[in-house]
């Protein structure tokens, strides 16, 4: 992870398959602790597939889709104090 960020999940795992969404999420830095995992995010014709020790920044508001292609565990982090993006609470 990069330096000056402000850790918003250190360890948030997803299972083979898992998804998260990301609402208005720009800036937020998505790193792979183990797995590997899949990002679209909205207006981006891009496929962004991270493994164990990348990280990628979600560059654009609007949703972003994460799914883990295996047991993944990942940490999202933020350049700002107060956390970008919102994930819907567990189960909704």
């Amino acid at each position: 992870m990069e330096r000056d960020e402000y850790l918003t999940e250190g360890a948030l795992p997803l299972a083979r398959g898992g998804q998260l969404r990301i609402v208005d999420g720009r800036g937020l830095l998505i790193h792979v602790w183990r797995g590997s995992l899949w990002i679209t995010q909205e207006r981006d014709l891009r496929d962004i597939v991270l493994e164990a020790g990348d990280s990628f920044r979600l560059d654009r508001n609007g949703v972003a889709l994460v799914k883990a292609w295996d047991d993944t565990v990942l940490a999202l982090a933020s350049p700002h104090k107060v956390a970008v993006g919102r994930l819907p609470p567990h189960g909704a």
